[in-house]
């Protein structure tokens, strides 16, 4: 079994991204006999020659740049680990960033950020609203934490858990003969003028799904949730929308009709690196918006 510390990986990462012995040992606070000394054990502990030096250039050879690939991801868990005990020792400090679609940013999230960083006001937050493709990117490059998305699985190197199974309303102006209704069907929108949201996008694609066999009326078709509200608000057709959606209609021009149908509803999760557990300040938050949430369901998956 080799056994390299941390200083002798922190000094070939410091090698490899100055490429000189002198300016690498001054990184690491020591001489630059020591600093090679410590190269040359590291080579002598691991049987392989992983530097390259003549006069004019030190390059690391290709087992070198594959340990030094290796010993920069063990750094940067082992400072993650660091950084995360700092953080449970005091929340004074830390960082949160959550990637989620624009309709949970826009309306659900903020009031929750508020409350978090009145509680904790040393915490940087960074909030990513992208479609849920991005999102879950994000979380895979580690510039978010975690994802709130509908997300199929399986989901290679992610694992998720459901928050909570998300219901929709029909959108329609008020003076539409469905704007009555107390609840309406999915079959009651035979023959409407359907706004539709996002078809290629998972919610697009999961109402399509359901509304197979329905023949409507394709109004016309948007990307963005301000603008369904504003073409429905203008008398020019109804549309399916999460109920998360309410809060950009104009409730003076625009009648919400709940939708029967509990198949309709999807769920929301709550996704993550599988080789990464979420450090003190990401799980204060996650812990503050699941006591948010009217409805939760305890499911976990894994790939």
């Amino acid at each position: 079994m080799i056994n390299v510390s941390t200083r002798v990986l922190r000094a070939l990462i410091a090698l490899d991204e100055l490429r000189h012995f002198s300016l690498a040992a001054e990184r690491c606070n020591v001489t630059q006999s020591a600093f090679s000394q410590m190269i040359a054990k590291l080579e002598s502990d691991v049987g392989l020659r992983l530097v390259d030096r003549d006069r004019r250039r030190v390059s690391l050879t290709r087992d070198g740049e594959r340990l030094v690939a290796s010993a920069r991801r063990m750094i940067a868990e082992l400072d993650e680990i660091g950084a995360d005990l700092r953080d449970h020792a005091s929340m004074g400090k830390g960082r949160v960033a959550v990637a989620t679609s624009p309709p949970f940013a826009a309306h659900w999230l903020p009031p929750l950020i508020a409350q978090f960083r009145t509680r904790h006001p040393g915490v940087r937050f960074e909030l990513f609203d992208h479609l849920p493709p991005r999102c879950l990117e994000l979380v895979r490059e580690r510039q978010a934490d975690f994802a709130i998305v509908s997300a199929p699985g399986p989901l290679a190197g992610l694992q998720y858990r459901v928050l909570f199974q998300e219901s929709f309303v029909l959108a329609c102006p008020k003076g539409h003969r469905l704007a009555t209704r107390k609840r309406v069907d999915l079959g009651d929108l035979e023959g409407v003028h359907l706004v539709r949201y996002a078809r290629a996008g998972s919610f697009g694609q999961h109402l399509a799904y359901h509304m197979r066999g329905i023949a409507v009326d394709d109004a016309m078709e948007v990307e963005h949730l301000p603008t369904v509200a504003g073409l429905v608000a203008a008398g020019l057709g109804v549309s399916v929308v999460p109920s998360i959606a309410v809060p950009f209609f104009d409730r003076d021009k625009v009648a919400l009709v709940p939708l029967a149908s509990p198949d309709l509803e999807r769920p929301i999760h709550l996704v993550w690196q599988t080789s990464r557990l979420l450090g003190t300040a990401p799980q204060a938050f996650v812990d503050l918006l699941e006591k948010s949430l009217p409805r939760r369901r305890k499911t976990a998956t894994a790939t």
